[in-house]
């Protein structure tokens, strides 16, 4: 019985030595295991690396070792065992477990070796930066000795300082590359999945909810597709934006322009209503801030460069700029939750999307956004309410313009690495009769938080470090959003205006 339960502790996978190097234990004898435990449990958690000295281990190892003995005596083997597993469990960070993080990967149909990548790099990255800020105080602790000595004996000593330095500047050169490495190799770790997101290729078509009934009149006819209705009331002009700008390029003019303000100025109206701070956001960002809120392929897949350097990239969305927005601060748990809506144009380069969509402004190298985002308190029941909130203020939009629209939950393997959990809101296009994407809402808890550092200030409830849940949803894009309302508004003459716009655009019909 004993044994077996040693066998167990034995395949425990988070378990390492005191150089916080990964090895597998195999099979021991009860006293080997219970010796080895007892040893490296000690000295691997409770010793600072700097600490090695004979008389400092042995005098903590006899003191630790005589508390056991009493602790053992009183409590018992099977207590002492279970405190010391939690107390290996634990190296590799507060409530961390590598296994985890492997599960979410392979979910994502991801490699999961970037996991074991990740703590093997930063184990070195621990080593190489002790080894350098040693050597560091060591260099300085010497030169301030030379300087007491006199003219001949620093003759003998300069050269001595002179290799030191060049050591540490070896020292300093491997430090950095493992840091490099480090931080290129934990960006490919994905967030945490929710458990609710389904599996599987074929995932993405699991629907959550068709909102299809809406009040139709007798007027409204299924002929024209959104490209052809957009020259029919001379919203757009293509010939002319192609030569400007190149592929994908446009005009907006006379219906086009007031539709796409409209959309604009009702998205505004409708989440201030709703106690959410209005931001306008800027179009360009630095590329270190980039790299925090996106992933390594959307700088070529996605954004324009605005130099040959490439330090500044256009933004794709706004939520680029909102999530920096409080970048390196700590906030009062009190002041949680900090909504914000977001207005601004997008830009796309649509590398990935080469061949789709080419005619018409479903998809474009430009529009123009409404983004709602969410910061919350750590807790993470709390930030997937407001997940519930985001979805249900998409809804209510739609429905109010009068859409129809359907939920999906987005599958795993289609996940980008920032979300925990993704749904998408999909218009109905009648003429093809088919569902497209409009909306995108992510939950992100707190992946791009900790990369952006903006932290909670601690309190008595939450002492330590916390980082907020961040969440992110598409409310409008605007030329998305006018391709849905010509298709599902037409009639044989032309387009009705839905209502809730009508006040916004100034007029109910757009004549062809």
């Amino acid at each position: 019985m004993i044994e077996a339960f040693f066998y167990e502790i034995a395949a425990f996978p988070f378990f390492q030595n005191n150089q916080n190097e990964i090895y597998q234990i195999k099979f021991y004898d009860g006293a080997v295991l219970l010796r080895s435990l007892f040893l490296q449990g000690a000295s691997g958690v409770f010793l600072y690396d700097h600490v090695r000295r004979k008389h400092a281990l042995f005098f903590f190892l006899f003191f630790f070792g005589l508390l056991a003995f009493f602790y053992i005596f009183y409590f018992g083997l099977w207590h002492f065992l279970v405190i010391i597993m939690e107390i290996k469990s634990f190296r590799l960070g507060e409530n961390i477990f590598p296994d985890i993080f492997r599960g979410s990967q392979k979910r994502r149909n991801k490699d999961k070796s970037v996991i074991d990548q990740s703590i093997i790099l930063d184990i070195y990255w621990k080593k190489t930066k002790y080894k350098f800020d040693f050597s560091k105080k060591f260099l300085n602790h010497t030169s301030r000795l030379i300087g007491k000595f006199q003219n001949i004996k620093k003759l003998f000593l300069f050269p001595k300082l002179i290799f030191l330095k060049k050591k540490i500047l070896g020292l300093e050169k491997i430090y950095q590359i493992f840091q490099e490495k480090k931080t290129e190799t934990t960006s490919l770790i994905g967030n945490l999945i929710h458990t609710s997101v389904s599996l599987g290729k074929n995932a993405k078509l699991v629907c959550l909810k068709i909102q299809k009934n809406f009040s139709r009149s007798k007027r409204y006819v299924i002929k024209y597709n959104h490209v052809e209705l957009l020259k029919l009331i001379g919203a757009v002009d293509y010939d002319r934006g192609i030569k400007t700008s190149g592929n994908r390029g446009y005009f907006l003019k006379g219906i086009g322009l007031l539709l796409n303000n409209a959309l604009i100025r009702y998205g505004l109206d409708f989440l201030v209503k709703r106690n959410f701070i209005a931001l306008q956001t800027p179009f360009f960002m630095n590329k270190n801030l980039l790299s925090k809120c996106s992933q390594l392929e959307d700088f070529k897949e996605q954004l324009y460069g605005l130099n040959q350097g490439e330090d500044k990239f256009l933004i794709a969305t706004s939520e680029q700029p909102i999530s920096v927005f409080h970048l390196d601060e700590t906030i009062e748990n009190g002041k949680f939750p900090l909504k914000y809506v977001g207005f601004s144009s997008c830009f796309r380069k649509e590398s990935g999307s080469h061949g789709k969509d080419t005619s018409g402004l479903f998809r474009v190298h430009q529009f123009e956004k409404v983004e709602q985002f969410i910061l919350c308190s750590s807790d993470y029941l709390e930030s997937w309410v407001f997940f519930n909130e985001m979805l249900e203020n998409v809804k209510f939009f739609y429905s109010s313009i009068n859409i129809p629209f359907k939920f999906l939950n987005i599958a795993s393997n289609s996940l980008n690495n920032t979300a925990s959990k993704k749904i998408d809101l999909l218009g109905f296009f009648p003429k093809s009769n088919t569902f497209r994407e409009l909306v995108s809402c992510s939950n992100c808890t707190s992946y791009q938080s900790k990369k952006i550092n903006i932290k909670v200030k601690p309190s008595q409830k939450n002492p330590g470090n916390n980082y907020p849940h961040m969440l992110n949803s598409t409310l409008c894009a605007t030329t998305r959003v006018i391709c849905c309302i010509l298709e599902n508004f037409q009639t044989e003459s032309g387009i009705i205006i839905p209502s809730i716009l009508r006040n916004y655009v100034g007029i109910s019909f757009v004549p062809f």
